[in-house]
């Protein structure tokens, strides 16, 4: 089964064209991969792989290659045509499909979950046999240790208990978290009450596993739980290790010939780093590279005129919108927030910015997601946006301030059209571009009026999605919504464990939601990457990477 939408050829962009025109050497002193070589362009290293301090999508796709989580979400199905005939970019009045997406919870080196009847408790089974790059068998030892560490450095997986409902509950036994070790290889959980998503809470690598004894061999006094070489090494019972970490040159990694899954085919991995995306192009063009991340839309597309290299776009989980500080006046009236959702043109982003790799969309959890509602209220409609500011006592509009992440590109072209379509309500919009880490500040603080954002719930539940972004005081509420029926809809549901009653408890406060206009919904854009045409295997995977591994180079 393909995952992936492979695009039509179409006109090699110019920068990249002259670059290789030119001859341009672009990675110095690197030499030709061999079959059992990847290299891989990346715009920039991560300041770490250790997934409980650091957060971006280059850390993600680099740390699955180290790491290993308990289980895996992957794709049932997909809607659409996966080959060189789909283009969406050339089909007029350019519509996506209707579809409700469908996954499956895959075992790993948890090889079994099971859970009570009643939540209360989860037993979960370790994969025999999976050895670490050094030596090191995974067991009971290495999953308690990996919680007590998340625990101790406050982690950023530590939001994932919320997963379970453990906050204010009553947990047994209370100094190891609940968690308690039966065997070598089997670890149980128990709470008073209700854990819906215990078994699926180690599917992503927020909660992978580490070889506790291998880190802790590098831990120091002034380092207990070697935070330093876990940022560079990851320490993970994945199918590759790391050899080389060269800040703003690149990573090696080489494989790990005992990984439970069987010894890659693809023995080693450079992520060399190219800062301009045109030139990560340009090497993939010219062979040098076997995949491209961090690439344009429009270089997406242009990629498909190469007998080289080819743009695959796969649908994620991944949705953007317009933050809206819902506190902030005149951002605090709905007939505003509702205005401003009537001045984004959805269909025109998703068609002439994505190209097609983008779904229109104005739904308050993935539409990817089991119990997802897609609420298309909000047309294209400047003149109705103009009669709602009108009736909120703003009749000739008002002046306002957009923030975005400079480092993302297309995010500028989305600021320039909405500046343009906003104008048309009255709303004069000037765009303010930071640095990506001013960027998330500005949001995660609280502090601004309007943000372009990018975001995702990791785990396909419905209560899961909805509490992370919408109770008042959130983890992820950064846009300062509050409304009582919602915190009760959502706590009332939390602890029911039937799925189709789960889903079932949460009905009717999408659409409460999506008519309180919280957000300027804008669409799911796809995840994409520049890809050698000697490159097969490349599979996504819904928690935002790929494997390696399982990947091959042609001759």
């Amino acid at each position: 089964m393909k995952l992936g939408v492979l695009f039509k050829r179409g006109v090699l962009g110019a920068a990249a064209a002259a670059l290789i025109a030119s001859g341009t050497s672009l990675a110095p002193g690197l030499a030709k991969a061999g079959e059992d070589t990847m290299v891989i362009a990346i715009g920039a290293l991560p300041q770490g792989i250790d997934l409980d301090k650091n957060v971006s999508p280059t850390t993600w796709s680099m740390g699955a290659q180290v790491l290993e989580d308990g289980m895996s979400w992957e794709w049932v199905d997909f809607p659409f045509s996966t080959g060189d005939d789909w283009d969406p970019s050339t089909i007029p009045g350019f519509k996506y499909p209707d579809y409700m997406g469908k996954q499956i919870l895959v075992p790993g080196i948890i090889e079994k979950c099971e859970l009570t009847s009643d939540g209360q408790s989860a037993t979960y089974h370790l994969r025999h046999g999976v050895i670490s790059p050094w030596g090191n068998e995974f067991t009971a030892d290495d999953m308690l240790w990996r919680i007590k560490r998340g625990k101790a450095t406050g982690a950023i997986n530590n939001f994932l208990e919320f997963l379970l409902n453990l906050p204010g509950q009553t947990i047994n036994p209370p100094e190891s978290g609940g968690y308690e070790k039966i065997d070598d290889h089997t670890v149980q959980i128990t709470s008073s009450a209700g854990m819906p998503l215990a078994c699926k809470r180690f599917t992503n690598y927020y909660d992978a596993f580490l070889d506790s004894t291998e880190v802790m061999s590098h831990a120091t006094e002034e380092d207990p739980w070697a935070d330093k070489w876990v940022a560079t090494n990851g320490g993970g019972f994945g199918a590759y290790r790391v050899t080389e970490w060269s800040p703003g040159k690149r990573v090696v990694m080489v494989a790990n010939e005992d990984y439970w899954r069987g010894a890659p085919e693809i023995k080693k991995i450079i992520y060399l780093v190219v800062p301009e995306s045109a030139n990560r192009v340009a090497l993939l063009q010219q062979g040098k590279v076997h995949m491209a991340e961090g690439l344009t839309p429009d270089e997406i597309v242009a990629l498909a005129s190469s007998d080289k290299a080819r743009g695959v776009a796969v649908r994620g989980n991944q949705s953007m919108w317009v933050m809206i500080n819902n506190e902030l006046p005149p951002y605090d009236n709905l007939k505003v927030r509702q205005a401003i959702n009537h001045v984004i043109n959805r269909e025109t982003i998703a068609r002439d910015i994505y190209h097609g790799m983008m779904n229109p969309w104005q739904g308050v959890m993935p539409s990817t997601y089991p119990g997802y509602e897609n609420w298309l209220k909000y047309d294209f409609d400047p003149a109705k946006a103009k009669q709602l500011l009108a009736d909120a006592g703003f009749p000739d509009g008002f002046d306002a301030e957009l923030t975005f992440d400079a480092a993302q590109a297309a995010m500028e072209s989305i600021g320039i059209l909405l500046q343009s379509d906003f104008k048309k309500a009255g709303i004069n919009l000037s765009l303010k571009k930071l640095p990506t880490a001013a960027a998330s500040d500005i949001v995660q603080s609280k502090k601004g009026s309007l943000a372009l954002w990018t975001d995702m719930p990791i785990q396909p539940d419905i209560n899961y999605a909805l509490k992370l972004v919408w109770p008042t005081g959130a983890l992820v509420n950064y846009h300062n919504f509050s409304d009582p029926k919602v915190d009760q809809t959502l706590k009332d549901g939390e602890g029911v464990v039937d799925p189709e009653a789960r889903i079932k408890a949460h009905a009717g406060i999408q659409e409460y939601i999506h008519d309180l206009a919280p957000l300027g919904w804008i669409g799911e854009h796809y995840f994409a990457v520049g890809l050698s045409r000697k490159v097969s295997g490349f599979r996504w995977y819904t928690t935002q990477y790929y494997h390696v591994n399982e990947m091959t180079i042609s001759e």
